[in-house]
Parts: C-alpha cells; structure tokens; sequence
C-alpha cells in the first residue's frame, strides 16, 4: 500500500500495559517477511494517549483546560509553568518509547 509509517492508538490493553513497561510502543512492522524478506518495512508507533490531546492541554472549547498566556503583560502569564507541564508530560511519554530517552 505504499505506507512508511503507521500511527494508531487501539490496541489491547494487555499487550499496551506489556509495551510500555518494556519501552516497546514503536517498532518495525515487516509485513510478508516470510515472503519478501526485509523489504518492506513500516515504522510503527502505537499512540501514548489514544487520539486525546495531553491531560490538561486540550484547548477545545469544551475543555476548561488552563491555557498558555505568553503576554507578560497580563496578570494570568503563565507560560513558564506550562511550559514546564507539557516538558514533564513529553520527557515522561518518551521514557516508554525509547530505552535511551532520559
């Protein structure tokens, strides 16, 4: 079909429980290897958080979620803060993805 990639996000619990813990989320599919070898290959990555924004990061206007305030101006800034949130979600995602992540 032509993919180099393929991002989903449902999967059995069991086996996401097994990949997180064994930092196993994204992987090469190998599609027909018993026929056509290495050839044909498809980069992999099961979705950390289903297909949902960040906890507290969903800026829907349905969600009462905090947004970023860059304006220093205001008396809502609060950029270093979130920036510093979404730094701790993505370093503490990327630690079930890679086993050098730090």
């Amino acid at each position: 079909m032509g993919f180099d990639a393929y991002f989903f996000a449902r999967l059995d619990y069991q086996d996401k429980e097994e990949r997180l813990a064994n930092k196993t989320m994204e992987w090469i599919q190998r599609p027909m290897y018993d026929t056509l070898g290495d050839g044909p290959q498809i980069f992999t990555h099961a979705m950390y958080h289903h297909y949902s924004a960040p906890s507290g990061f969903d800026f829907d206007t349905l969600s009462n979620d905090e947004p970023f305030v860059v304006n220093q101006k205001l008396t809502t800034f609060n950029a270093p803060e979130r920036s510093e949130e979404i730094y701790d979600w993505v370093t503490h995602q990327a630690e079930h993805y890679c086993p050098k992540a730090t």
